[in-house]
This record gives C-alpha cells, sequence and structure tokens, in this order.
C-alpha cells in the first residue's frame, strides 16, 4: 500500500486525445497502467481547454476507475504556443532571481506574443559579467486551466512540462552515443512540432498544424502520402534554417528523432530514410506504440 501511495500519474494532452501512465516511481519499468483516451471534437482546441464540462468528465472519469484521487501528477501541455529564446542576464543573478529580472524586461527589452506568461530558464554559459539563458515561456492561462480541471478532479498537479522535453528526456536515457545537435520531429494527427536540441537544450521550436479531419477509407494512404510529401518539404527548410542561421553555418542536424501519434508514422520514417541522410534514432520501444513515448518521458522526470 505504501508503494501506491507514493505513485505518480502522468497525462500527455493533444487536440485529440489525452495519453496517461501511472508508475510507482520515475522509471519504465515502474509502470503498472497506461492509455489513451479520445476526447470528443472540440475538447480542446489550439492547446486550450475549449470544452470544460466535457473535458472534466474525461479525467473525473480515469479517476475514479483508476483510484488516483489525492495521487500527484505530472503533465504536459501542447508545445503549440511555447516560445524559445536566448537572451543575457546579470552573472550573479540564481535561477529564481533570473525569472523575476526577465519579468522586468518583458515589453522593454524582450518581448513575447502573449501575456501573462509561466516562465522557465536554462542556463547555458557566462563570462565576467553576464550569462547566456534559454527563456521558455507559455501562456499562463492555459496551465492554469488544465490544473483547474485536474484538481476539481482530485488530483494534485505537481508539474507541467512540455511535450517535446518529455519524449527527448526518453530518447537521453536511451541513447548510444553523444549527438550535440538533434532535431525532434513530434507529429500528432493534428499538427507537428520540431524542436532542435544543442547540447541536449531546446534551443529553437516551430508549429505546423495539419488541417482538416482524419480522411476514411482508400483515400487515406494517399492522402497521408500527400501530407507527409508536403510537410517534409518544411522538415528540410528547419534542417537549413538550423544550420545556417541558428549555428551560423557552425554546425548541422546529426540525428532526428520521430515520434507521435501520426498514423502512417513508419511512412514518415521511411521518407526520412529515403530523402535525408540524418540518421533516425529507433526508440527502443518493445510493447509500447511509440505513440506513448512522450508519456513515458514525462513519467522519467524525476521529482524535486
Amino acid at each position: 500500500m505504501g508503494l501506491m501511495n507514493n505513485g505518480r500519474v502522468n497525462i500527455v494532452i493533444t487536440n485529440q486525445a489525452l495519453r496517461y501512465s501511472y508508475h510507482k516511481n520515475p522509471s519504465v519499468v515502474s509502470m503498472i497502467t497506461h492509455g489513451e483516451v479520445e476526447l470528443p471534437e472540440g475538447t480542446i482546441v489550439d492547446g486550450m481547454v475549449q470544452n470544460k464540462t466535457v473535458f472534466e468528465e474525461v479525467v473525473h472519469k480515469l479517476v475514479k476507475e483508476n483510484k488516483w484521487k489525492r495521487k500527484k501528477l505530472y503533465f504536459s501541455v501542447p508545445d503549440d504556443t511555447v516560445v524559445i529564446r536566448q537572451i543575457q542576464i546579470p552573472v550573479s543573478l540564481t535561477n529564481a532571481e533570473a525569472i523575476g529580472y526577465i519579468r522586468t524586461q518583458i515589453g522593454s527589452s524582450i518581448y513575447l506574443p502573449f501575456s501573462n506568461p509561466s516562465l522557465a530558464v536554462d542556463f547555458i554559459d557566462a563570462s565576467e559579467t553576464t550569462r547566456n539563458v534559454l527563456l521558455y515561456a507559455y501562456p499562463k492561462e492555459k496551465i492554469s486551466a488544465y490544473e483547474e480541471v485536474f484538481e476539481k478532479s482530485g488530483l494534485r498537479p505537481i508539474v507541467a512540462d512540455l511535450t517535446a522535453l518529455s519524449v527527448f528526456r526518453f530518447y537521453y536515457q536511451h541513447k548510444h552515443e553523444e549527438n550535440d545537435h538533434v532535431l525532434l520531429i513530434h507529429w500528432n494527427r493534428d499538427g507537428l512540432i520540431l524542436t532542435a536540441f544543442q547540447h541536449d537544450k531546446a534551443v529553437f521550436t516551430r508549429h505546423m498544424k495539419i488541417n482538416g479531419r482524419e480522411p476514411q477509407g482508400n483515400i487515406a494512404e494517399e492522402s497521408a502520402e500527400q501530407t507527409i510529401n508536403e510537410y517534409m518539404i518544411e522538415v528540410n527548410r528547419i534542417i537549413d534554417f538550423y544550420q545556417y542561421s541558428i549555428t551560423k553555418g557552425q554546425s548541422s542536424i546529426e540525428l532526428i528523432l520521430l515520434s507521435g501519434d501520426y498514423p502512417s508514422l513508419p511512412s514518415v520514417r521511411k521518407n526520412l530514410t529515403e530523402n535525408i541522410s540524418i540518421p533516425v534514432f529507433q526508440f527502443p520501444l518493445e510493447k509500447l506504440s511509440i505513440k506513448y513515448l512522450d508519456v513515458l518521458g514525462l513519467a522519467l522526470k524525476n521529482e524535486g
């Protein structure tokens, strides 16, 4: 009973589904249960809780069926509105002081496309007087809306994470060799998130929405091929942008990570291996579908 009390719920939210897992501790092997719930259309729109009543019903049912009341919760939010910036701060500031300092600069030297952001920073390098940091900003009202529903259902939200960071965390614990420049292609049914990692830190992200509902019947395969070819052009552009704009021609993407719940993901992998001369990482998943990479990576996040 003590082990069950120490367990943790992990939930990943997309515009179309909610994936979950329950673990005794932050490890893949400690997983007790996992699953996915399809969300009715219009429940989550552009990463925002649009139909709160329906979302509450879905979460409440999960909590009740799995006896998760008062359990700790880590959850990942859709990455479609995250902003990543590299900025400079005074070298003497701690992490908490850095966030406070950055808040005073928003609107003057730092500009974000939304107000009232939730902020996190990652320290990079430093000189005698200044430190380079990566700033991650996300609309706070989006996170608060999820937290409100989770708390009302009896869960205890502890951490909100980004989906890209969750997938990269799984890769980081299973990688075979060092790669300083990695591109994650997280391809879901409703859109792609391309996130570039430099020395294991997310330095750039780009969201591309896939419009329209999934085709059915015989046209599905042809439509998928057309969609893949269309977005592969954008993937190539991001690879070039990383090399020539972000690293000023000094470095290039060395490895591609591919994840997500897009049904034609094997065709995406095939297209990548045939048309792009960059290796695609093979995730070590034996029993679970690749779509669960995000929630498994979230489950690996250490507490504290």
